[in-house]
C-alpha cells in the first residue's frame, strides 16, 4: 500500500470515486471494472468496498457490487454526472483501454478547471498514483491550458512530470464554453501518434453532445 492510499485523506477519496462510479451504473459492477475506472489496484478497491458494505453503503450481488438501497437513490440525487461526462465516458474508457493511456475530461469553468470524467491507463498507475496524475493535469503549464489558449490541440513533454508526455485537443461546446479531452502517457510511450486518434474522439464527443442537445 502507498503513503497515499493509507492516508485518511486518500481513503475517503478512494471510497467517494467508488460511490461516484457506482452511483452513475446501471446495474451491479464487478470489482475489476471499478478499480480500473476509478484508478486504484484491485486489492485496494475491494478492500474498501467490504469495508463500506460494512457501513451499509454498498452491497454484493453475485460477485458484484452495487449501492446499497436508499444509499443509493440519495446518491443519484446528490451527483447527477453532466451529459457532456454520459457521453463521453465511454469513449474516454474505450480509447484508455485501447492505449493504456490515462484520458481525463475537463470544462473550463472561469478561471479553473473541473474534472468531469478519469479513466486511469492501466499502465501510467506505476508511474503516477492516479491523485497525482489529476493534480498534474491541472497544472499551469499543463497541455490543458495551452489548448484552451491556443483553441487547438497542445502537447507538453515532461514539463509538468519528468515521467508523462500529455496532449489536449478542445472541444467548443455548443452551450458555451470549452471542454478539454487530454491523453497522458509514460515518456517511454511515444503520444504522437495518438495525436490525431485524440482528436477524432473529441470530434465525437462534440457529435455526440450536439445530438443530444447539449
Amino acid at each position: 500500500m502507498t503513503d497515499e492510499e493509507a492516508a485518511p485523506a486518500g481513503v475517503v477519496h478512494n471510497a467517494c470515486a467508488l460511490v461516484r462510479v457506482l452511483s452513475r451504473a446501471q446495474r451491479p459492477v464487478g470489482v475489476t471494472e471499478l478499480a480500473s475506472v476509478v484508478g486504484l489496484p484491485k486489492t485496494t478497491a475491494h478492500r474498501l468496498l467490504e469495508q463500506m458494505a460494512r457501513e451499509g453503503i454498498v452491497t454484493r450481488r453475485d460477485h458484484k457490487w452495487a449501492l446499497a438501497p436508499g444509499f443509493g437513490d440519495l446518491a443519484r440525487t446528490a451527483h447527477r454526472p453532466s451529459p457532456l461526462a454520459l457521453v463521453a465516458r465511454p469513449r474516454l474508457h474505450a480509447l484508455s483501454q485501447a492505449t493504456g493511456a490515462t484520458l481525463l475530461l475537463h470544462r473550463e469553468s472561469g478561471d479553473a478547471l473541473e474534472t468531469l470524467w478519469c479513466a486511469f491507463g492501466p499502465h501510467f498507475r506505476r508511474v503516477m498514483p492516479p491523485a497525482e496524475q489529476r493534480r498534474a493535469a491541472v497544472h499551469p503549464a499543463s497541455a490543458i491550458w495551452l489548448a484552451l489558449a491556443s483553441g487547438q490541440m497542445a502537447a507538453e513533454y515532461q514539463e509538468v512530470h519528468p515521467g508523462c508526455n500529455c496532449i489536449a485537443a478542445p472541444v467548443s461546446l455548443p452551450s458555451g464554453g470549452t471542454g478539454v479531452v487530454t491523453l497522458v502517457r509514460p515518456d517511454n510511450l511515444e503520444v504522437e501518434s495518438l495525436k490525431r486518434p485524440l482528436e477524432r474522439v473529441a470530434s465525437r464527443i462534440l457529435s455526440d453532445i450536439r445530438r443530444l442537445g447539449d
